[in-house]
């Protein structure tokens, strides 16, 4: 019966995927050429659609190559239908497709890549077993009724009832502040999963969960500095270059996204994701609170400079840019140095793995 189910996911993998890289073909295929007054935004489009595109390759590739690795087939169903509604969003809109089929379509593919995303996380890198959770030191292995709660949801079918009654929910209450918090209660709870295996004791485990932390801290870091650079532009600023600047951070972050996932399946071990997670945290956190800076001298500071020596505003954001700017160095080594008194390096180096577990 395992190995049926088994096969049957590998199966899955392969057609779910397969149809999705379609579908996404078809709407990068749809989407141009675009008219003039909607290039940016189908360019911005296009570019989540690219990276849609390649985790979706990434996912065929596993189902073809380390489809003998129960672990390898939970992450690839999960990542297949989560960007896979992604591209079916899209491909619905560009086809005009009505609204109760699209509905009836997202919900179905919301409920498998949320409960696909819940056991991923109790699967890969390698299932949790109870005796994981009741040796973990964290919280959830300490106190016995969260221990309890967290075993229990290990069987396959509190995954299942979980994204059930989440679906359901969302289908009564069809609502962006309904849907959003339960996204990021499921989000939570795959996270719990992946932070147990983090604590714990096998370091290639370990790594292997920090490339997915590090997506998500990639993503984190962006939309931040997306959030900090757009208080320190002018008010001035043209939609033009804001569009730009949309599309890069949109590169960014799909870039960082297909690294991280293709790293946490594939990459040997040659390079520590601790390190990364530690440098995305120093940069991101430093860049981000210099542009807030920035922005809070250019509102409070530069208006009043100007008034009191009457010099030029280009002058004082020049020397306020400069000032900012020699300040990144000195911020980042605090930041860093922070970061190593509160979370120091891990010992000892992990020994390489093989590329998709033995595929």
């Amino acid at each position: 019966m395992a190995s049926s189910r088994f096969a049957f996911g590998r199966i899955l993998v392969l057609l779910a995927s397969a149809a999705g890289i379609v579908a996404a073909v078809a709407v990068l295929t749809l989407s141009w050429p675009a008219p003039p007054e909607l290039f940016m935004q189908r360019l911005s489009e296009s570019i989540g659609i690219a990276t849609s595109l390649l985790v979706l390759m990434i996912t065929l590739l596993i189902g073809w190559r380390g489809g003998d690795h129960a672990p390898n087939i939970a992450i690839a169903l999960s990542l297949t239908f989560i960007y896979g509604s992604i591209v079916v969003a899209f491909l619905f809109d560009r086809l005009h497709v009505a609204p109760h089929i699209r509905q009836f379509v997202q919900l179905l593919l919301f409920l498998l890549g949320s409960a696909f995303y819940i056991r991923s996380s109790q699967l890969f890198p390698r299932k949790l077993t109870a005796a994981d959770i009741a040796s973990s030191p964290t919280i959830w292995g300490r106190v016995k009724p969260l221990r309890k709660a967290v075993t229990s949801m290990l069987h396959p079918a509190a995954a299942w009832a979980i994204a059930a009654t989440a679906t359901a929910v969302i289908l009564v209450t069809p609502s962006i502040h309904v849907f959003f918090p339960i996204w990021m209660a499921i989000t939570a709870t795959g996270l719990l999963y992946f932070y147990i295996t983090l604590r714990g004791p096998d370091a290639e485990a370990r790594n292997k969960v920090l490339w997915f932390f590090e997506a998500a801290l990639a993503a984190a870091v962006v939309t931040v500095v997306a959030g900090a650079l757009g208080l320190a532009l002018p008010n001035s600023t043209s939609p033009a270059v804001s569009a730009v600047l949309q599309v890069i951070f949109n590169f960014v972050n799909g870039l960082a996204m297909v690294t991280c996932f293709a790293a946490a399946v594939f990459y040997a071990g040659a390079i520590s994701p601790a390190l990364i997670v530690r440098k995305t945290v120093v940069y991101g956190a430093t860049v981000a609170l210099l542009l807030f800076l920035f922005a809070a001298l250019e509102i409070y500071i530069a208006e009043s400079i100007v008034h009191a020596l009457h010099v030029d505003d280009r002058f004082v954001s020049a020397l306020l840019g400069a000032c900012v700017g020699l300040s990144f160095h000195p911020l980042k080594h605090r930041i860093e140095h922070f970061l190593k008194r509160v979370a120091p390096k891990g010992k000892g180096s992990v020994e390489p793995a093989a590329a998709v577990s033995q595929a």
